[in-house]
């Protein structure tokens, strides 16, 4: 590359004092201290690999990769701040170096800013605007600790409860819709925040009552439009009152006799409307039209709706779900599909199995499975699609099959994966009870989250290592018991209140949780499957929820004679546990991490998720 950088500027931001040892080897110029740095950094020596990149950077100031090996390097020993810098000025370079948004996106996810920092706001911009860089509900906490260090959401969430606070809402408005950070994230993910859902749910009654007034202002235009898109994305879960609920009424039926006169509504108040309700739940949904500016929003609240409902005719069927706990969890998939999400990053460069179980750091015990070249993969209990995308865009060659028991969950995925021009995935309708009728083997097969949520996991488990081939892998997901005993208390405090699943129930329970702040309630609130009503139903009004712990996980793979491969975990737990276990072979020892974990309790607060082999029939 001919990026014309100072060795100066490019370290400006990184600390001097790494030492590494080069009595072995004497490095002669650049290249030669840039391949040590990646030898280096292949032997997980990471302070020694990143001393040889600045020494490859002195000699060879727009050394390009040198640098960006530096912030790589950086993230693997856990310093994610610097390692935001380093990502940002290489975007700044190259606006197009796609590596580099991967590891921006991940080490803003890693921490908490507690200073503002203009700087980084037209890359995260970026992340969040620009389609299939990275999630962004993976980066929305770190994010919002990024937006409330700005002063005016500071002074804005300091006034919120002032008495004054309506008589300021035009100022308050155009200062947030001045927050370019906040509106983007307003339009593609929950606010992982009960100070700005509170604030949110302040603003949007104002504007409700005062719609008339503040309609022609381009400002509450352009924020009600990223209101109603939150509202959409965390499916109406802020609360409203009686009066509330009066005036909706009374803006619907205002709507709904300007589209039956024949007149288009104003694209305000539908905009207010859409902040409490879903547009296309209304028979005239389809009669509206917003200008060209707003084409967008009208495909996420109204458009995809419908090519949802024309696709469900187009998704097979094996079977008939006759399982009675199965065919409730179908219901509650079918009422809030699960996850709802609007990005993801898509890989552009499939890798063949050999290299994502090299990445992996999976330990085999058949390596025939290495030689496949077009692997048929299974995906049990597919959801709204985002792990089938991921999985059919990271296996090179790769055919996927995708179930799931909720038609209306497919659907969304049918209609994402489309979107995103991905043909290597058939979507079936399918209890994971029937799979036997498919008669067909997979090379691989990857159940995240499901079989804790069946009758009989272990049922489950067995059908799904029947359709496993030998050699194949499986990937598992379950709940753990020890992590989980903070959901463990709510879903008994749930039992207790005598609580339904309704979406009123739902939500009052949430209110609940928010104002008694018992210890449990805080663990919950720290989730984000808080902020979005169909993430905490399915968090702890889920139909049916098992837990296990690894003594147990031991006892099922020795029944259904699979070996344990690895977790799937986070560098940092990795680091955590070679610090404790620091023989070769203990990260595949599942009475180690057994151990590891009574020692760290919520080290699995997500699930376990595993690999494992089936080596026979």
């Amino acid at each position: 590359m001919s990026n014309k950088v100072t060795g100066d500027t490019l370290l400006k931001k990184i600390d001097d004092n790494y030492n590494y040892d080069t009595n072995y080897y004497k490095p002669k110029n650049a290249k030669d201290f840039f391949e040590l740095g990646v030898s280096l950094s292949k032997k997980n020596k990471f302070e020694d690999a990143i001393n040889a990149f600045k020494q490859a950077l002195n000699l060879k100031p727009d050394y390009f990769e040198a640098y960006f090996n530096i912030g790589v390097n950086l993230y693997h020993i856990g310093k994610y701040y610097h390692a935001i810098e380093v990502f940002n000025k290489i975007i700044s370079i190259d606006s197009n170096f796609i590596p580099a948004y991967d590891f921006l996106a991940v080490s803003i996810s890693k921490g908490t800013f507690l200073e503002a920092k203009p700087h980084l706001e037209n890359s995260i911009l970026k992340l969040l605007t620009k389609q299939n860089l990275t999630n962004p509900s993976t980066i929305a906490k770190s994010v919002i600790s990024l937006i409330r260090c700005d002063q005016n959401m500071i002074d804005i969430l300091l006034s919120k409860n002032n008495e004054n606070f309506k008589d300021n809402i035009i100022k308050v408005i155009s200062d947030l819709s001045n927050n370019k950070l906040l509106i983007e994230l307003m339009k593609v993910t929950p606010l992982i925040d009960l100070e700005l859902e509170d604030l949110l749910t302040k603003i949007r009654s104002i504007i409700l009552f005062n719609i008339n007034d503040l309609k022609d202002r381009i400002e509450i235009l352009d924020f009600l439009q990223a209101l109603a898109l939150q509202c959409f994305f965390n499916e109406y879960l802020y609360l409203e009152n009686q009066k509330e609920s009066d005036q909706v009424k009374c803006l619907e039926q205002f709507i709904e006799k300007q589209v039956i006169a024949g007149n288009n509504p104003n694209i305000s108040l539908l905009f207010a409307l859409a902040t409490y309700r879903p547009i296309h739940s209304y028979k005239w949904s389809k009669l509206v039209s917003f200008s060209n500016n707003y084409e967008n929003i009208h495909k996420i609240l109204v458009d995809d709706f419908f090519k949802e409902k024309q696709l469900y005719p187009t998704i097979p069927l094996l079977g008939k779900i006759t399982n009675k706990v199965s065919f409730n969890v179908r219901q509650q998939y079918e009422e809030n599909p699960y996850p709802k999400w609007n990005g993801l990053r898509i890989n552009k460069s499939p890798s063949s199995i050999s290299k994502v179980i090299k990445h992996l750091k999976l330990k085999l015990y058949n390596d025939e499975i290495k030689k496949n070249m077009f692997p048929d993969v299974l995906i049990a209990g597919c959801g709204t699609g985002r792990q089938s995308i991921d999985i059919a865009t990271n296996y090179k060659n790769s055919n996927v099959l995708s179930i799931d028991l909720s038609l209306r969950s497919l659907a969304y995925a049918k209609r994402k994966t489309q979107e995103l021009g991905i043909n290597n995935i058939q979507y079936m309708q399918a209890d994971i009870l029937n799979l036997q009728d498919l008669k067909k083997k997979f090379d691989i097969v990857e159940c995240g989250g499901v079989l804790h949520h069946m009758q009989d996991p272990m049922a489950g488990w067995k059908v799904l290592k029947n359709c496993l081939k030998v050699g194949g892998l499986i990937r598992i997901g379950l709940y753990s018991e020890l992590a989980r005993q903070f959901i463990v208390e709510t879903r008994k405090e749930i039992y207790q209140l005598g609580l339904g699943n309704n979406y009123c129930e739902i939500k009052s329970f949430r209110q609940y949780v928010t104002k008694l702040l018992q210890p449990h309630h805080e663990e919950l609130i720290k989730s984000s499957d808080f902020y979005d009503l169909s993430s905490f139903r399915d968090l702890v009004f889920h139909e049916k929820e098992h837990r296990f712990t690894i003594s147990q996980i031991i006892n099922y793979l020795s029944k259904l004679d699979l070996k344990f491969c690895g977790f799937i975990i986070d560098d940092e737990i990795r680091r955590i546990f070679k610090s404790e276990y620091i023989l070769k072979d203990d990260e595949y020892d599942l009475k180690k991490w057994d151990s590891f974990e009574k020692s760290h309790p919520y080290l699995f607060s997500g699930m376990y998720q595993f690999w494992c082999q089936k080596v026979k029939n």
